[in-house]
């Protein structure tokens, strides 16, 4: 790797940094909002791993090199996102009784 390829990367990783701290600010500052929704509680979740989301997605992304992978590693990591959003809502389905005949 020459030192060029090395700079290159390095300033990346730099990028990336400071969109980190930028991301983490903007969690810290949505943990003193107030949000005007019906229900407040889920404004806020829905922020909050909206801004986890996308520095999940940078970590992954550049840290981890998956934006160079094969996209069979695409396909997978969105398919796990997918059964992860689905367990996530059985206990809701549950609660509105959609699944009262089991």
């Amino acid at each position: 790797m020459s030192a060029k390829d090395m700079a290159h990367h390095i300033a990346n990783y730099r990028k990336i940094f400071v969109y980190l701290l930028i991301g983490t600010a903007l969690t810290v500052t949505a943990s003193y909002m107030e949000f005007n929704v019906q229900n407040s509680i889920a404004g806020a979740v829905f922020v909050g791993l909206t801004i986890a989301a996308i520095k999940g997605y940078l970590v992954a992304a550049n840290f981890m090199h998956l934006n160079s992978e094969k996209k069979i590693i695409h396909w997978i990591l969105l398919l796990t996102v997918f059964f992860l959003g689905l367990l996530l809502f059985i206990p809701l389905l549950w609660d509105l009784n959609l699944m009262s005949h089991y």
